[in-house]
């Protein structure tokens, strides 16, 4: 049974780094890289050729994981270890402050061999060159099998057309319903044959309004990260279900893109659901309940979020829940990741052997221990857990072809020029009279002056 923890942080932790990590990062790409040829090794356990007489190879591994996340690495390596005498894993955790560490390690040339990373700085790192290019090592003397994974997870680890990182965990968003309400309100549930007008029709039809207009009881909590709703991310699957978009592909013109009319309507409909609607909580609202989990206290009764909360929601008896996929935009269906993998460090002494080990944890027998923690992205390991049959994970692993690709892939400086003034202008539609469009084309100038700035 999956033991889902609590939200990690993934989608927001490397944010904060963004600017820190254009500092620091200039420094560790003129360390050496150094470090052997890939070779040797076994493809799906740990490998043999490690149990070999010789001297003792130490490889470090670093992650922001804390309290009952770091079981499946204690597992994963007490195992290798066990298959690899000669080999000595060390598992660096540092919960607190991880990026600012990790970073200040690689300018000085000392950050582990293997270490976790976020989806923000996929492409950070590759710019700056402090992460190992993975496909000589794929398609080496130690192969991995890249039809292995999902191919929608998998991309996550691609950046300009090349393997930098293999997947440590993701969700998709998903959206929880309560389904005493939808009875009570004579409601079908949601399936994955919702348009935006079913899930609006059912969050009017869920919302209860006290004598004095006051909501008790919202039809709808949209996505948010630590209270904040102009969240890019959480609001990136209705973009792209409008047939919007934020960023050319190649990663260098936002205008036109998100400020085009697609992605203005699609952002007019989700700023409507609070405004004209009011059918979901917005800042305000969710500053002055924090701390209260609006779904399993009944104030909501639709939550659009990650897989996150699902192990609370399990344990919660009174609580009977049901999950499906997003709804269908005017453009089909879309989703996003939430997701982190591993690199292997440019910089490392002992990169053979580091290879081994992350194949081990990210495809081989260390993967399973992962996927008792977290959705895998090994194909044969779902498939052992029957995810595709089970009424709660069925539909977050269905919405799997539905993904996109992150618009922060495409510039290393996606962050900086683009989300940031996007937050800003969204939230002066939430609280000034500025329209959708108006925003947007502020966003669009001022991200194109951005990223013209080298």
């Amino acid at each position: 049974m999956l033991k889902f923890g609590k939200r990690s942080g993934v989608c927001n932790f490397w944010a904060m780094m963004s600017l820190l990590l254009a500092v620091l990062l200039v420094a560790a790409a003129c360390v050496p890289a150094g470090g052997p040829a890939p070779q040797g090794g076994q493809a799906g356990s740990a490998s043999e050729a490690g149990a070999a007489q010789g001297p003792r190879t130490t490889v470090r591994i670093g992650s922001w994981d804390s309290g009952e996340a770091l079981e499946p690495f204690n597992n994963a390596i007490a195992a290798y270890e066990s298959a690899n005498p000669n080999v000595d894993i060390q598992l660096e955790a540092v919960p607190q402050e991880y990026g600012t560490k990790l970073l200040a390690q690689l300018a000085a040339g000392t950050a582990p061999d293997i270490f976790q990373v976020g989806d923000g700085d996929v492409a950070k790192f590759v710019a700056r060159d402090v992460v190992e290019p993975l496909e000589p090592y794929i398609n080496g003397n130690n192969p991995l099998d890249m039809d292995v994974f999902f191919p929608n997870v998998a991309q996550f680890g691609i950046v300009n057309g090349q393997v930098y990182y293999l997947t440590k965990d993701y969700s998709p968003l998903v959206l929880y319903y309560n389904k005493d309400l939808f009875d009570e309100a004579g409601l079908d549930y949601p399936t994955t044959a919702w348009t935006w007008d079913d899930l609006l029709t059912a969050a009017q039809a869920l919302t209860v309004r006290d004598d004095s207009g006051q909501v008790t009881r919202w039809g709808i909590q949209l996505p948010d990260t630590w209270g904040d709703l102009y969240w890019l991310r959480g609001i990136l699957p209705i973009i792209y279900q409008g047939g919007g978009s934020v960023i050319s592909e190649d990663g260098t013109t936002v205008q036109g893109h998100i400020n085009s009319p697609e992605t203005v309507a699609a952002l007019e409909w989700y700023v409507a659901l609070f405004k004209e609607h009011g059918v979901a909580p917005d800042n305000a609202d969710l500053e002055a309940l924090a701390g209260v989990d609006l779904f399993q206290n009944g104030m909501v009764a639709m939550v659009w979020t990650g897989r996150w909360p699902l192990k609370d929601y399990l344990a919660n008896e009174s609580l009977n829940f049901g999950v499906s996929g997003l709804p269908t935009g005017p453009a089909g269906k879309a989703n996003v990741l939430c997701w982190a993998g591993f690199a292997l460090n440019k910089a490392s002494e002992n990169k053979e052997t580091a290879w081994d080990f992350l194949k081990y944890i990210a495809a081989g027998d260390g993967a399973k221990e992962f996927a008792n923690y977290a959705f895998t992205a090994v194909r044969a390991i779902a498939e052992s857990q029957h995810l595709d049959t089970d009424e709660y994970n069925a539909p977050i692993i269905a919405d799997l072809e539905n993904v996109r690709p992150l618009p922060e892939f495409t510039n290393p400086r996606f962050q900086e020029c683009v989300e940031t003034p996007f937050k800003e202008q969204l939230e002066r539609v939430f609280l000034e009279d500025i329209s959708v469009q108006e925003a947007m084309d502020a966003v669009a100038a001022s991200a194109e002056a951005c990223l013209a700035a080298e």
